[in-house]
Parts: C-alpha cells; sequence; structure tokens
C-alpha cells in the first residue's frame, strides 16, 4: 500500500513537471508571436513615417521652384527614387530591402536642402523653413523608430536562437528576422 502511494507520487510529480513544461512551451510561444507581432506593426509605422516624409518633397519641389536655376536636375534623382518607392510599397516588399531606396531618398533630400540653403532668399521664406522643419522632425521620428526596431528585432533574434538550442524547437518554428 505504502509502495502503491509513493508511486502515485511520482506519478503526479511528472505529470506536474510536464504540465509546468508545456506551459512554459506555450507562455513563451506566445511571448515570441507578441514579439513578432510587435515588429510587424513596428515595420508598418516605419512604412508609414517614410511615407509621409516623401509625400512633403512635392511640397519642396514647388517652395523652390523659382529660386534655383537648375530646379529640375536637381530633383531629378528624387523624383526617380520617389517611383521606385511607389512600386516598392504597391507590391510589399519587405523592410529591409524598402530601406535601401529610402535610404536613398534621405541621401537626395540632404543634397536638395544643402543647395537650397545656400539660397538667401530661399531660406527667408516661411513655407520653405517650415516643411524643412517638418522633414527634419519626421526623420527623427523615422531614425528613433528603426533603432526602436534594430532593439526589438535583435532581441527576438536572440530568443529565437535560444528557443533552437532547446527543445521548443521541436513544438514550434519562427524564422529569424534579417537584421538591418
Amino acid at each position: 500500500m505504502i509502495i502503491l502511494v509513493f508511486e502515485l507520487q511520482k506519478v503526479e510529480i511528472f505529470l506536474y513537471i510536464i504540465w509546468c513544461f508545456t506551459f512554459f512551451i506555450f507562455l513563451f510561444f506566445l511571448f515570441l508571436k507578441y514579439r513578432e507581432y510587435k515588429i510587424r506593426v513596428l515595420e508598418e509605422h516605419i512604412k508609414s513615417l517614410f511615407l509621409e516624409r516623401s509625400a512633403l518633397i512635392p511640397s519642396i519641389y514647388e517652395i523652390s521652384k523659382p529660386y534655383l536655376t537648375k530646379h529640375d536636375d536637381i530633383f531629378s534623382e528624387v523624383l526617380k527614387l520617389r517611383k521606385r518607392e511607389f512600386l516598392e510599397s504597391t507590391w510589399k516588399i519587405n523592410l529591409h530591402s524598402i530601406l535601401q531606396t529610402k535610404k536613398l531618398i534621405h541621401h537626395e533630400i540632404n543634397f536638395i536642402f544643402k543647395i537650397c540653403n545656400k539660397h538667401h532668399s530661399l531660406i527667408k521664406e516661411w513655407k520653405f523653413i517650415y516643411l524643412r522643419n517638418l522633414i527634419i522632425e519626421k526623420s527623427n521620428a523615422i531614425w528613433t523608430k528603426i533603432e526602436l526596431y534594430k532593439k526589438i528585432n535583435s532581441q527576438q533574434n536572440k530568443l529565437i536562437s535560444w528557443k533552437n538550442i532547446t527543445v521548443i524547437w521541436f513544438f514550434m518554428y519562427i524564422s529569424k528576422k534579417v537584421e538591418i
């Protein structure tokens, strides 16, 4: 009788351990899925911030038109990049490949600002100053979100690596994200 009770306790302990392990796997899976969702939301937010900033380029184009002599030459590259950006956004390409075009647009915007800052009459134009500050504000917001994205993505990839080392990899498949 005592042996039977002892055996039942072993079975109960074993079942409890299995239950705890299963519960841990379930919680870990939910946590990884939540982080994956958070990364997707951040990606969409970053893409929308880029589009908001790019939507301000035609306004800069129109405001600077009377002041710059080679106006179309200066804006030709950024217009080509905007077309490429539009195609990428319609095809729903991942953030990593879209960032290449966005960085080129960012460099072109900086180039345009350097040229525009050399014209004293354009610098005094309040519309230009407002748009320039708005674009700079959007750029700062974009880069802070990208830094947050990099941090969360790096943590997620570490958790996935840890998952792959343990037995948990057998129960769930979650792929790593490409780091920027």
